[in-house]
């Protein structure tokens, strides 16, 4: 009698379980990349069309490929025309990451990226010392200035911001899913990602850091898991945007300094910040600078880093901070 009344007893429990909430996904194209939105709203809301409208509003702000966006007009010194409160933003978190990085973050590297053979201009030999040395003239942070929305630049310094833009982005979708009340969710734009609250299972947001390893037949193995307690994530890496060139690799990854592409052995790093824009800056910071600049200064700033270098033979050789809490796994994915 007393199994039947415990067996009467679980499924009085099972059935009086609540049931899991539905949380919505919206994934997709924008920016060049791709991007995927995971949240659970109480009023079951489809935020797909401002959603897109925020990525058009961006792209109408700081896209270079289209060349009537404002950022492209700046840039040319067409009469009349003042940067939005997105540019603004982006700008002056910029100027500010340059400034703590002795200039190992710079907007204005463009030139001698697309001279080393990316973006626009795939396909062309690598420039001579002298065409660095001439570029290396329009190249630096403080030869720009934004003054009352407009652009004020020296030796017809142009301004890049596709190595902070996409954390930016995060930044502006969280802060309109907060705005509509949205307390559990996971915003992932080419790779930079942020995440507060809960999954669809009741678990923090565990995201995946991949293996730096360059063979589409390997798919993409994750090296390591962080948990995301709140916090933004923003990976930057060499070994898989490159150029290469009678047996040489020419990283995309420029050093503002020498104008040519970084040479030492950190394939990958990623950085936590409470905010996805500054994490994505600080990511493109540390891997131009290295690991032996990047431990320093990423402690003296209260960043947790997860840094992945080349070691012998092959061989990964991964440094930690105390605080990333990243969880190493076996090759594969999750």
């Amino acid at each position: 009698m007393m199994r039947g009344l415990s067996f009467i007893a679980l499924l009085l429990l099972a059935n009086c379980q609540a049931p899991r909430p539905v949380y919505t996904q919206l994934q997709g194209n924008a920016q060049g990349t791709t991007f995927r939105i995971v949240y659970f709203d109480s009023l079951s809301r489809d935020f797909s069309v401002p959603v897109d409208s925020i990525f058009r509003v961006i792209d109408r702000s700081m896209s270079l490929w289209d060349s009537t966006s404002i950022i492209s007009l700046l840039n040319a010194n067409r009469p009349g025309i003042r940067a939005d409160a997105h540019f603004t933003n982006v700008f002056r978190k910029a100027w500010e990451v340059s400034a703590q990085t002795n200039g190992y973050f710079d907007c204005t590297v463009g030139p001698l990226v697309k001279a080393w053979g990316f973006s626009f201009k795939k396909g062309l030999p690598p420039p001579g010392s002298a065409q660095v040395d001439s570029l290396l003239q329009h190249i630096g942070y403080r030869k720009v200035q934004l003054e009352e929305g407009k652009l004020i630049e020296q030796n017809q310094t142009e301004i890049d911001f596709n190595a902070i833009a996409q954390g930016y982005t995060v930044d502006v979708v969280v802060l309109f899913l907060q705005k509509n009340g949205v307390k559990n969710y996971m915003v992932e734009v080419g790779g930079e990602v942020r995440a507060e609250g809960h999954n669809e299972r009741g678990e923090i947001w565990r995201i995946g850091i991949d293996k730096p390893v360059d063979d589409p037949k390997a798919g993409r193995p994750l090296q390591a898991v962080v948990s995301l307690k709140n916090k933004s994530l923003a990976t930057s890496g060499s070994y898989r945007k490159f150029v290469e060139r009678n047996g040489q690799r020419f990283s995309h990854a420029i050093d503002p300094h020498t104008g040519s592409p970084i040479t030492h052995n950190l394939l990958s790093i990623s950085v936590l910040a409470d905010d996805c824009m500054t994490a994505d800056a600080y990511a493109t910071a540390f891997l131009v600078m290295g690991l032996e600049m990047a431990i320093p200064l990423a402690k003296a700033k209260g960043m947790e880093i997860y840094g992945i270098s080349a070691g012998k033979d092959g061989a990964f050789v991964v440094h930690q901070s105390a605080g990333f809490g990243g969880e190493a796994v076996e090759w594969g994915t999750m």
